[in-house]
This record gives structure tokens, C-alpha cells and sequence, in this order.
């Protein structure tokens, strides 16, 4: 049997599908009765998400990438709080190398806003986004349709420019200009560097700017670094990540002071065996002149992760985390300090291609 031709690999896109299963505990989100506005997070097992991904060359040039994500969300049906489930599609889009040292890509998908916006759901380091990535890019966080473009620098280490405009709809409730045609401005800097045969270093800037839903503007900048250590002997047992990364937002609207917000996060991840790594996060937001002071108060948030992986292969892996966070929201009780703990299940069938370095 000969290799497989171009017309078959039409005719058999690669095909994956991931499953997060998720344990929650936590003293905010105990049982809750309110039928406005149902507990999102509530306590206990859940199927987290589901992922399903086909991607196919389409030509020589092109290739077609189509992610479809399931999960639940809790509404209020006749006086009940019900649990029911949507399919969406999280990225779909087209990417092209016509064009020397260019990536071109047209579609929807996720901003290269930072390095943690990027990620999907089960590629995140810890459960949950940084504070600043949730707060202020939005559960989901910057995705939408648009089109990019990544240029590689002519230089002597790995260094790209990411141009990028989006329609600034959608899910992006930061942006979300009543007046069609306003768009949002991304562009994004990485550079890669080789410290040592071992020890790597990433740096990135990045700043995005549109017309929000307030008739104002809305900026988001930010800068992301990350040191990646694997011994060139024995580095299949022991590696050392350590990343850092500040996002800062400024919204405008008429008449009124800006809402300044900006945070945090840095974490280590430290592998000690073949299959075990231990991680630790400290990330913090602080928010000023707030324009939703019931889900975003004026205060300073900061929390502690610390977790333990296990991962039996690269299909699968299992994670145990505890949280800590004061600052910000305040529970249903009036308590001020959330203590969780997580137990999270990765299971990855299929043609996944790898995630990003």
C-alpha cells in the first residue's frame, strides 16, 4: 500500500475530540435557588466541555481548521433552574502560507491577545483563566471573526509581528459597537529566544483597541514572559516552566471617569517525574472607576493555586488544584475568602495536533 495521495487526505480530514471532566468544592458556590441569575460555577461533577476538531489541507497553500465546543450553562425555564446544553463553533477558520514568511487567516478564532488567550479550555495550566483574562476578556475570552496576519521578522532569533482586526461582536461584550462596521485593532510581538541548549525564553507585547457598546473606547494591553527549562540529558523526567503575564484594560464612555482595570498572573510548573508535575499561580486584579460595580467592584483580587498533575500518557492527564481568593466578588453568604478545590479529568482522542510552544 503507496503513501496516501492529495485527494485522499481531502476525503479523510484529521479528526479529534476531547473530554474535561470536572470535580468543584467550593464555600461560594454551594447550592443555589436564585432563578435570575443561576450559580454558573455550582459544586460537584460535571462534564466541563467537550471538543470536537477536523482540520484538512484544502490545497497545497491552505488548510481549514473547524473546532466545535459542547458545554452546559444553567437558565430559568417556568420557575426551575434546568441545565441545558449548546454546541457552538469555538474557531473555524482558513490559514495560508501563499505568501513568503506569512501566515494568513480568515474566520473566527482566538486573538492573539497575550499567550493564555490563545489556549483552549484543557491546554490551561491551571482550572481556571488567570483573573484578568476572565474578568476582563470574558469567560471565553477575545475571540471572534476577523482576519491575521503573521509576519516573520528577518532576524537572527524567532521574532513575529501579528496584525489582526476583528468585527468586535460576538462574545466580545468589552467591545460591541452598536455602529456597524466598528471593528477592533490587535497587534501582537513575539519574540523566542535560545538561552542555553536547555533554557528558552519567550517574550510578547501586545495591544488591541475598538469602539465599545458605551459609545467610548475600549484599550487592552499587555505583555507576557516565559522561561522554559528541559535538561538535554534526563529532560523526559524533569522540566521547569515559570511565566508571567499583565493584561491592562481602559474603557471609556461619555461624561464619566475611565474604568481602569489591569492584573496579573505568574506561575511555575515544575515536572519531578516522568509523569508528575507540581504548579503553583499567584495572580491578582485590581479594578477602578468600574462601570458594573455588582460583577466587577472597585477592589483588589488576588489569589494562590497550588496543584498536582499526573499525566499516564499524552492522551490523558489529571489534575488536583486548591484556590484561594479574597478581594472582588463576595459569596451569597457574605463571605469574602473562596477556598476550592478541583479534580479535573483530560481525556484527548484522535488526530490532535499539538498545542503551540
Amino acid at each position: 500500500i503507496g503513501a496516501p495521495t492529495f485527494a485522499q487526505s481531502l476525503k479523510t480530514p484529521n479528526v479529534s475530540a476531547n473530554a474535561l471532566f470536572l470535580y468543584r468544592n467550593s464555600n461560594f458556590h454551594k447550592e443555589n435557588t436564585d432563578i435570575v441569575n443561576p450559580d454558573q460555577e455550582r459544586n460537584g461533577f460535571n462534564l466541563r466541555e467537550a471538543e470536537f476538531q477536523f482540520d484538512a489541507d484544502v490545497d497545497p497553500y491552505t488548510r481549514l481548521v473547524l473546532l466545535l465546543a459542547i458545554h452546559s450553562s444553567y437558565e430559568a425555564d417556568a420557575g426551575a433552574v434546568e441545565e441545558k446544553w449548546a454546541i457552538e463553533p469555538e474557531e473555524g477558520f482558513v490559514e495560508s502560507n501563499a505568501l513568503s514568511d506569512t501566515t494568513l487567516k480568515i474566520g473566527k478564532f482566538k486573538a492573539a491577545m497575550g499567550k493564555h488567550n490563545t489556549l483552549h479550555t484543557h491546554a490551561y495550566p491551571f482550572i481556571d483563566a488567570p483573573l484578568a483574562n476572565i474578568n476582563l476578556l470574558g469567560d471565553e475570552g477575545l475571540n471572534d471573526v476577523g482576519a491575521s496576519a503573521a509576519i516573520l521578522l528577518p532576524t537572527s532569533w524567532y521574532s513575529e509581528v501579528i496584525l489582526q482586526y476583528f468585527r468586535g461582536e460576538g462574545e466580545n461584550a468589552q467591545f460591541n459597537s452598536p455602529t456597524p462596521g466598528d471593528g477592533v485593532g490587535l497587534v501582537h510581538w513575539k519574540n523566542l529566544l535560545d538561552l542555553t541548549e536547555a533554557l528558552t525564553l519567550e517574550m510578547g507585547a501586545s495591544y488591541a483597541e475598538g469602539a465599545n457598546a458605551l459609545t467610548g473606547n475600549t484599550k487592552l494591553s499587555g505583555a507576557d514572559l516565559t522561561f522554559k527549562w528541559r535538561p538535554t540529558s534526563g529532560g523526559r523526567y524533569q522540566s521547569l516552566t515559570w511565566a508571567t503575564e499583565y493584561l491592562s484594560r481602559v474603557q471609556s464612555q461619555a461624561l464619566v471617569a475611565d474604568e481602569k482595570s489591569s492584573g496579573m498572573a505568574s506561575w511555575f510548573q515544575y515536572q519531578f517525574a516522568e509523569r508528575w508535575a507540581a504548579l503553583y499561580r499567584y495572580d491578582n486584579l485590581t479594578v477602578e472607576n468600574t462601570f458594573d460595580p455588582v460583577n466587577l467592584p472597585n477592589d483588589t483580587w488576588r489569589r494562590n493555586s497550588a496543584g498536582l498533575v499526573y499525566r499516564p500518557s499524552e492522551f490523558a492527564s489529571y489534575k488536583l488544584e486548591l484556590d484561594q481568593r479574597t478581594g472582588g466578588t463576595v459569596s451569597p453568604t457574605g463571605e469574602t475568602t473562596e477556598n476550592s478545590v478541583f479534580f479535573q479529568a483530560n481525556f484527548t482522542i484522535g488526530a490532535h495536533p499539538a498545542h503551540a510552544y
